[in-house]
């Protein structure tokens, strides 16, 4: 490995990593206001949400978003307690 590749790995790969991440989560917060949501929670939290409420809808979409996301266990109830514990929130409102 070159001192570049080394150093895009070290240096800019992280910061990069954390921009996409940022640009998903604006996006999935987009479509969820799109559709009549909170500007300031994901679709997935708002599936989840809406879901433990016990209504039907969101029950079966729950299962389909849980079932895209495949690599994460429960990715909506995850996704819920993200948005409660602010954790895409700048470091200044939460604890860390």
């Amino acid at each position: 490995m070159n001192r570049l590749t080394k150093r895009f790995k070290d240096v800019a790969w992280p910061g990069l990593k954390s921009y996409l991440w940022n640009i998903l989560v604006a996006l999935d917060q987009m479509l969820n206001t799109l559709l009549s949501g909170c500007p300031d929670e994901t679709f997935s939290a708002r599936t989840h949400r809406k879901a433990e409420a016990g209504q039907w809808f969101w029950v079966a979409l729950r299962r389909v978003i849980n079932q895209a996301f495949f690599w994460e266990d429960d990715h909506c109830r995850l996704s819920f307690e993200n948005e409660k514990n602010r954790a895409q929130g700048p470091r200044e409102y939460t604890n860390g």
